[in-house]
């Protein structure tokens, strides 16, 4: 193949791709009518702050791997950051609970990645039974997150009877999903007769719909939220691929779960909300919370991913540690 055709089957994808685009986007202008009109059970509700003085805590974790030699040491921290919201308006006051803990792990690469994801996912769960002082607690990512479910692995097993238990006693964990990895909103929507949408991306149809409908409302300052989607009426009709091992995880957790989408303003990247009831009142602490213009959506989430990152010095500081100790190890057996 020479330059010319390269170049001509360059232009022939770009067409074909401009079509595709030009006929999702006449979709979602119907999708944005129906929801406008009240001819759709999605509403695009305008969200007022929460009225009543409360607690808020967001927790998250993150892992960092190190592959040296013979081992992988995997580091994971967690933290819950609380946030106080009063007559006085909102402050943060410098009571962060943080917890780390190191693994080496001998096996193959495939194993040593879940492994890490199950122990940052582990010392989370450990810090979401701790937020009995707060009145909502938000999470960064899905609220049912399985690295994998596997009815043969005895650890992920415990995990998930441990973090089922953890999330079934409290209706008060809100979480915050930055990326579509699932295709909720296209599921709903190819349901309720928008078949067309089935090669869409998430992100894209999302991002889109929020903006028309700000057209429609011609509202581009306020917080706005899209939903409730049921998470039965999802997995109880049909559904594309991406949610099968989703879908798997979530009739084992055996809980009731629901969806929606929130954004802070025009400019503002849209978040997934995922609730164990449908209550918009839930979202109006998102909103005293948010902050334009960041995809962790609220301040106390911001907080938090800065606070749990494990940096690569402090990896490497970690690893040193270990290794100095291994090497200790043969002196003191001879001693």
């Amino acid at each position: 193949m020479n330059s010319t055709d390269i170049l001509n089957k360059i232009k022939k994808l770009a067409e074909e791709e401009d079509e595709k685009a030009r006929k999702v986007d006449a979709i979602l202008s119907l999708v944005a009518e129906d929801i406008y009109y009240g001819n759709s059970d999605l509403e695009f509700l305008e969200i007022d702050n929460a009225r009543n003085p409360h607690i808020a805590c967001a927790v998250d974790g993150s892992k960092y791997q190190l592959d040296v030699g013979d081992f992988s040491l995997i580091i994971a921290r967690a933290v819950k950051v609380k946030g106080i919201y009063g007559e006085k308006g909102k402050r943060i006051p410098p009571d962060i609970k943080e917890d780390v803990k190191l693994e080496d792990n001998y096996y193959g690469e495939d194993k040593v990645g879940k492994d890490a994801i199950l122990l940052m996912l582990t010392l989370e769960t450990e810090i979401l039974s701790s937020c009995s002082d707060c009145n909502v607690v938000f999470i960064d990512g899905p609220i049912i997150d399985p690295p994998t479910y596997d009815d043969n692995d005895e650890d992920l097993k415990k995990f998930h009877e441990v973090r089922k238990l953890t999330i079934s006693t409290s209706d008060k964990i809100i979480g915050i999903v930055k990326r579509f990895a699932q295709r909720f909103l296209i599921n709903k929507l190819i349901n309720d007769g928008y078949a067309q949408l089935i090669e869409a991306r998430e992100s894209y149809i999302v991002q889109n719909l929020f903006l028309k409908l700000r057209q429609k409302f011609e509202d581009y300052k306020n917080p706005r939220f899209l939903g409730w989607i049921s998470w039965d009426s999802i997995f109880s009709s049909n559904y594309t691929t991406d949610l099968a091992g989703l879908g798997k995880a979530y009739k084992k957790y055996n809980i009731k779960l629901y969806s929606g989408y929130f954004q802070q303003n025009a400019i503002s990247p849209v978040a997934r909300i995922d609730v164990l009831s449908p209550d918009n009142n839930k979202v109006a602490y998102i909103a005293t919370w948010s902050y334009p213009g960041i995809t962790e959506v609220t301040i106390l989430n911001k907080l938090a991913d800065d606070i749990s990152n494990v940096s690569k010095a402090e990896a490497e500081a970690y690893l040193n540690l270990l290794i100095s100790a291994r090497k200790t190890l043969p002196m003191m057996r001879k001693a």
